[in-house]
């Protein structure tokens, strides 16, 4: 017996940061034909006002650096006899980085109508239901349906969002039965690794046989005006599809300067979709559904997708550690200027980066960086608060040499602008030794 997977309005609220905002009450449980169960989809709330977390103005919205130059498309996958150490940095002796043949390669050239899509991705799409308290007596009534996921290796490696499985003690991944579509298989699945700044989290899941996968993509090829279609549960509903085209790329949030650059389409999603693949018309997955835009009743159809590109050295590492274990730092406690901080520290600046600690194990600590510096550029672009740092760094990789600007002032208060270049250090040497 083969195995594959299935996969707008406002139900249920989430932030960026996961708060819930609202929810209605829980649904009961209904026949497979009849699933109420609400699903999550991160929601991106525009100008509600008030509110956790606040809000995210569209003018949040900037374009990321173009282009994927240098990123492979294919997932590094480990054998499945392989094995990791979790919240380590090392994987364990048995795990090689060579392409796994539990990998699968699409090679069809020929653009699919949307129902020859569907027919041809449908077993690869997965329901995700969670356990959000433990017990000792749990079944299948304790489980909510929160989301969905795809199979994308044949020994059963799952993808979804970090924000579907947050807070879960178990997770179950949904599978539709390869010869009757009305059998669900419910595969308990082990968490492999996930990472919140990303929105990614790798599941397992095993059984006697080869699951059916879905073929990574490259969305480097994507442009405006591609047709693509996301297949998930919304609203815990039997997996569905929608169709548009892509509306926009390498859409970026004012969050941090982690988050992936993003697919923007015009296919509708709903609660429930995060964690489905976003798949071009070849049957390949381009990216990763996570959020959708919303402004009141004034606003349809802004669906957004992690760019699949991008994700694949997340997936890699989540594989691999359990985390992500090379995330670019400068190593620093930083303190964003204004009048109040500068007024604090004695400083003759409104705008820029305090340097208000060293890291001792960054590598920035032998360098000529001084507490007390006030970055202002960085490789020559001027940066005004932690997002413009997290910006210019994140397309680089621990132990590569960076170029900072400082103002820097003596004790007589005489300003001086200094050149400085420092080793960007890796997070998770400077989080878990």
């Amino acid at each position: 017996m083969n195995h594959f997977l299935k996969n707008n309005n406002d139900f249920y609220y989430r932030t960026v940061g996961g708060d819930v905002l609202g929810a209605p009450p829980k649904p009961k449980k209904k026949s497979r034909t009849g699933v109420a169960i609400i699903a999550c989809l991160l929601v991106v709330i525009v100008g509600i006002g008030g509110g956790a977390g606040g809000t995210l103005l569209a003018s949040h919205f900037i374009n990321a650096m173009n282009g994927n130059a240098g990123v492979s498309f294919r997932p590094q996958i480990p054998h499945a006899s392989g094995s990791y150490v979790r919240g380590t940095r090392e994987p364990a002796e048995n795990v090689h980085l060579t392409t796994s043949d539990t990998l699968v390669i699409n090679n069809n050239t020929t653009e699919f109508s949307p129902a020859e899509l569907f027919e041809v991705v449908r077993d690869g799409v997965v329901g995700i239901e969670v356990l959000y308290s433990s017990s000792r007596f749990a079944t299948a009534e304790d489980y909510q349906l929160v989301g969905s996921g795809f199979i994308f290796t044949t020994d059963g490696y799952v993808l979804t969002n970090d924000h579907v499985i947050e807070g879960a003690e178990s997770v179950v991944v949904l599978v539709d039965d390869y010869d009757d579509p009305n059998i669900i298989h419910r595969y308990e699945a082990e968490i492999i690794g996930s990472d919140n700044k990303t929105d990614l989290a790798v599941l397992k899941i095993t059984c006697g046989e080869d699951f059916k996968a879905l073929p990574i993509g490259d969305s480097s090829a994507l442009r405006v005006g591609t047709y693509i279609s996301p297949i998930g549960y919304p609203l815990g509903l039997e997996k569905s599809m929608t169709h548009g085209i892509v509306s926009g790329l390498n859409r970026e949030f004012d969050d941090g300067g982690y988050e992936l650059s993003s697919i923007q389409f015009d296919a509708a999603v709903n609660n429930g979709n995060s964690g489905g693949p976003l798949l071009d018309m070849y049957g390949s997955v381009v990216g990763i559904v996570n959020k959708k835009l919303v402004f009141g009743n004034y606003v349809d159809n802004i669906g957004l997708a992690i760019t699949i590109n991008e994700a694949v050295p997340i997936i890699n590492d989540l594989i691999l550690y359990g985390a992500v274990s090379s995330r670019p730092m400068l190593g620093i406690t930083p303190a964003v200027l204004n009048e109040y901080i500068a007024a604090l520290y004695g400083v003759d600046m409104t705008s820029g980066i305090l340097v208000r600690e060293i890291n001792p194990k960054a590598p920035a600590r032998n360098s000529d960086l001084s507490v007390g510096d006030i970055i202002i550029e960085i490789g020559g672009v001027p940066v005004a608060n932690v997002t413009d740092v997290q910006g210019q760094i994140k397309n680089n990789r621990p132990g590569d040499i960076i170029e900072l600007t400082v103002l820097r002032f003596n004790e007589a208060g005489t300003e001086r602008r200094v050149t400085i270049e420092i080793e960007l250090a890796n997070e998770a040497e400077l989080e878990w030794e």
